[in-house]
């Protein structure tokens, strides 16, 4: 999981893009929600606004969306967490308030008729999130007094409650960016990445979307996977891909690297303990080839991991230098593990 600061500021310029604010919403918010809304006509409302406490809101984001079928707007209030806040009940209650106020003073809304907020909180952090969801639970009053407290529910979406299944079943772009935070080593991440190059090739905008995206993607696995990451170049890639989809291979390069460097250390230990020179080049020949194969299975198991290698096994074990390194190269794109191994 990632610090704080680059959580929010990072989640803001993606969920400040249209596209992924209607998969956030049509994938993990629940269908009663989504099915009301026109997500044509979504609209981030610009500026910020202030709290209570006159603490300025400017690190979160709110949307304006056209209920369908009415003349009434649903307001998105996003708010970006890392770490559990058991004062987030009273902080929701807060930022709706103050929006509300804001859009009174702007003379946006009529006071009389308040449009409906749907509260979001987005939380990437390592423990599961505990806090009330509810203002209201979180109020200790006798029950003749119960009526008169205030209720407010955000809608929670915990990250890290969702399986790798669950996520994959999504099959879009946030889904992946969820699972990318999700990923436990440098060859999950970079599988991932794969999935959401995948995800990301369909859809409208993609220019527009590839450039946020990448500078995103790029940021998290130099904080997090630095081992998978290699130089990422800032502008997009002429041609049908995706820079995602261009810098996957690069980033399966790097992984290949780790892995003949891995070998040439093993062969090198080997080739010493003979105390033979003819020993010592044969070992780090062995550990190149190793070191290939290593990398190889441990990718397919993270981007198949249902799939039964033993019908490759033995064009495995058969595989030249070269033919693994082009292995490698498919395996971090490739949909199924058939076409990996497919001949071409």
């Amino acid at each position: 999981m990632t610090d704080a600061p680059f959580h929010d500021t990072g989640y803001k310029a993606l969920f400040s893009l249209p596209e992924l604010v209607q998969q956030l919403i049509e994938g993990f918010v629940t269908p009663d929600i989504a099915q009301l809304l026109d997500f044509s006509t979504l609209e981030l409302v610009a500026g910020s606004f202030v709290t209570p406490a006159m603490q300025s809101r400017e690190e979160d984001v709110v949307w304006r969306v056209k209920m369908a079928d009415t003349m009434l707007y649903l307001y998105l209030l996003l708010e970006f967490q890392s770490t559990p806040d058991v004062a987030m009940p009273v902080r929701m209650v807060q930022y709706v308030a103050a929006l509300y106020d804001s859009l009174i003073k702007e003379k946006r809304v009529d006071p009389r008729r308040l449009p409906p907020v749907l509260p979001v909180v987005l939380y990437n952090g390592e423990r599961r999130w505990r806090v009330a969801t509810d203002v209201g639970e979180a109020i200790e009053c006798p029950p003749v007094l119960r009526a008169y407290q205030p209720r407010l529910r955000y809608y929670l979406l915990d990250e890290g409650a969702y399986s790798d299944h669950e996520l994959a079943a999504v099959r879009n772009v946030v889904a992946g960016i969820f699972a990318l935070e999700n990923a436990e080593g440098k060859e999950e991440a970079l599988a991932v990445v794969g999935r959401i190059s995948e995800a990301l090739r369909g859809m409208p905008g993609r220019e527009r979307i590839d450039r946020v995206l990448t500078q995103w993607v790029k940021r998290y696995l130099q904080r997090v996977h630095p081992g998978a990451m290699m130089a990422v170049e800032e502008t997009l890639e002429r041609g049908e891909g995706t820079m995602l989809a261009t810098n996957v291979q690069k980033w399966a390069e790097e992984l290949l690297r780790e892995g003949r460097q891995q070998g040439i250390q093993q062969g090198i230990q080997e080739g010493m303990q003979q105390g033979l020179q003819q020993g010592m080049q044969q070992g780090v020949h062995r550990g190149q080839h190793e070191g290939k194969l290593w990398a190889l299975r441990q990718l397919l198991r993270v981007r198949f991991p249902e799939a039964d290698l033993t019908p490759y096994q033995s064009r495995l074990d058969a595989a030249t230098d070269a033919e693994l390194e082009h292995l490698l190269t498919k395996a971090a794109t490739a949909a199924t593990l058939d076409a990996v191994f497919a001949t071409e």
